[in-house]
């Protein structure tokens, strides 16, 4: 969509100390936010290895400070999380996926919080995408600390464990009578073409009924 010059920002004001009143469900919520940022990126179709280094570095940036952000910040973790949040907006221009596209319905049929939904659902749209480019989850874990790629999706769930943030979809209200719509919205949702991995309604009904 085009972005017309008088809606962009002249200026930026990156500054950690802004953050500090945060309450820490939404420093949790969007941090994974911002983490899913840089996931779906580099997981996207296409070729962008420039894209694919930030969200690289973005993965690894987060994952070493988002707990200590939430749980007891300082300047240090907090401007590690600003910094990895606006590189992520460089690095999802390659395009985004699936987790995007399960998680824009939630905000717009029942008002979840767009950086709750990507957190929820982040385990189980990776996890359905594994098979697809294993080889990239291994380089995802490598920054992670994590020994497999296979393991990326149980540490996403410990980590929003960790964070106090829900790990399924009941847990924020959403009930199986919503699946139908949700996933008829997700199918056609703008950010599922760059997917790695192909998916139609069924596939998407059969991701919310697992992460439900």
């Amino acid at each position: 969509l085009p972005i017309y010059p008088s809606l962009m920002a002249k200026q930026v004001f990156a500054d950690p100390e802004l953050t500090y009143d945060l309450p820490q469900h939404i420093t949790a919520a969007t941090g994974m936010d911002a983490l899913t940022h840089h996931m779906e990126a580099f997981l996207a179709k296409g070729f962008n290895p420039m894209c694919d280094g930030i969200a690289l570095e973005g993965i690894q940036l987060i994952w070493s400070s988002l707990e200590q952000a939430v749980v007891r910040p300082d300047e240090h973790s907090r401007s590690q999380m600003m910094m990895a949040s606006l590189m992520g907006a460089v690095a999802f221009q390659k395009g985004l996926g699936i987790v995007h596209s399960l998680s824009h319905p939630l905000s717009t049929l029942l008002d979840l919080h767009h950086g709750l939904a990507n957190a929820v659902n982040l385990p189980f749209g990776l996890e359905y995408n594994y098979p697809e480019c294993k080889d990239r989850f291994k380089r995802m874990a490598l920054q992670m600390g994590i020994r497999r790629g296979d393991e990326v999706p149980k540490a996403l769930v410990e980590m929003n464990s960790c964070l106090d943030l829900p790990v399924n979809l009941k847990q924020c209200g959403v009930e199986p009578g919503h699946i139908d719509e949700l996933s008829r919205l997700a199918a056609e949702d703008f950010c599922l073409p760059s997917n790695p991995r192909e998916a139609g309604v069924d596939d998407i009904k059969a991701i919310y009924h697992k992460a439900l």
